[in-house]
């Protein structure tokens, strides 16, 4: 079977495939589990090869590279395969697969395009957070503890994206883009503040309403008495 560049293959339909060598260090390190995904780029006598194993209940396709730029067709089989064109097209292409996977479970996502866009999300199944992003098409994953961590190094990330020149087609866009990702990465770490205040109130929950002074400090922080009753029941300024 000659496989196509241009479509996405069943993975059992690939000669050999299992007996490819596994690439093992790419833009991460692999093969890369995200939930019930599995992620592999091997080394195939027709090339190179990305697979991705499994499924999530929201499907994020499998990237291909095409003339007029990167799409990712629907997995409609458990394991699927693309041949690419090169190394460094397939581990983008891999990349790209993971920072979706991130993206439909993230708690944050800002963007300007599709290739300049930042998602967070907590690994499924572990108390581990991953920053998964794309600048100018190409992708950047960092591993972390605790959502803060993870926040912090995504505002860091957006700043970088911001300050470097942002592929648009013309400069006032770019401008107007880099202007944008700047302040989504204020916005970013306004969450985190936000959050760090919602539990300082909720830590002094006790100490406010055994004084009766509720009222007075919400009018402090601007917001009405119900409103921060629901930040004492955590369903306002959390994580």
């Amino acid at each position: 079977m000659v496989l196509s560049i241009e479509q996405v293959h069943p993975a059992e339909t690939v000669r050999d495939l299992d007996e490819a060598p596994l690439v093992r260090h790419s833009i991460l390190p692999l093969p890369r589990q995200w939930g019930d995904l599995t992620f592999e780029l091997r080394n195939h006598i027709e090339g190179w090869i990305t697979v991705i194993r499994g499924s999530q209940t929201t499907d994020t396709g499998h990237p291909l590279l095409l003339a007029d730029g990167w799409i990712s067709p629907p997995r409609e089989f458990g394991a699927t395969a693309v041949l690419h064109s090169g190394l460094e097209q397939a581990e983008i292409a891999l990349g790209r697969a993971l920072a979706d996977a991130v993206t439909v479970a993230a708690c944050t996502t800002k963007s300007w395009d599709d290739n300049n866009r930042i998602a967070v999300a907590q690994e499924p199944g572990t108390s581990r957070w991953t920053a998964a992003w794309l600048h100018n098409g190409v992708p950047g994953f960092t591993g972390h503890d605790s959502w803060k961590a993870a926040q912090t190094d995504a505002a860091k990330q957006l700043d970088a994206m911001a300050g470097s020149f942002i592929v648009t087609g013309d400069t006032y866009t770019a401008a107007i883009a880099s202007a944008h990702l700047r302040r989504c990465a204020n916005q970013v770490r306004d969450q985190v503040l936000t959050a760090e205040l919602g539990d300082v109130i909720r830590s002094h929950k006790e100490d406010m309403q055994n004084e009766r002074r509720v009222t007075k400090i919400a009018d402090g922080l601007g917001v009405q008495r119900p409103f921060l009753y629901r930040v004492f029941k955590g369903t306002e300024w959390v994580q």
